[in-house]
């Protein structure tokens, strides 16, 4: 009796040891981080800076930034322009980039998708994200007048560099 419960430890350790030893799970592809921040459509001051933090449990180490912006009729502008600036525990400084959307022709005519909301997309750069380095990015307006109208949201997507 005592040589069968010996055998079964013993079986059940090599189990347990193989099935460690032989762990198939691939590792979960690299996620995209897509989110939308609010504006106040009355007025967005130049004061006003909308923050993204993502999550890079999730995120590939190097990703793709791109800026979306959603507007309305009421935006009086051919063109805007936004800092997206990155910060993280690892930058020694901020990284800022500055975007020119234009959005309209000469003759006032959308360049944009959308018929009630306009919407826009550009491409910032290729960014690297440490997973421990908390990255956040800020993006704010520098057009010439202190509030503009018209723009509902804005958005930051990272996509992973394939």
């Amino acid at each position: 009796m005592r040589t069968c419960v010996h055998y079964f430890i013993i079986f059940i350790v090599l189990a347990v040891l193989t099935f460690g030893a032989c762990d198939h799970r691939k590792a979960l592809p690299a996620m995209t981080y897509y989110a939308f921040q609010p504006v106040d459509a009355h007025r967005w001051s130049c004061t006003d800076t909308l923050r993204f933090t993502p999550d890079t449990a999730t995120l590939a180490s190097d990703c793709d930034l791109r800026l979306s912006l959603r507007l309305s009729q009421q935006f009086a502008y051919r063109d805007l322009w936004l800092v997206c600036e990155q910060r993280s525990d690892s930058l020694l400084r901020p990284h800022r980039d500055t975007l020119h959307f234009i959005l309209a022709d000469a003759r006032g005519r959308w360049q944009t998708t959308g018929v009630v909301l306009h919407e826009a997309e550009q491409r910032v750069r290729s960014v690297r994200l440490d997973n421990d380095a908390h990255p956040e990015f800020l993006v704010y307006h520098i057009m010439r007048e202190q509030e503009i109208q018209g723009i509902y949201d804005i958005g930051l997507r990272l996509d992973p560099l394939k």
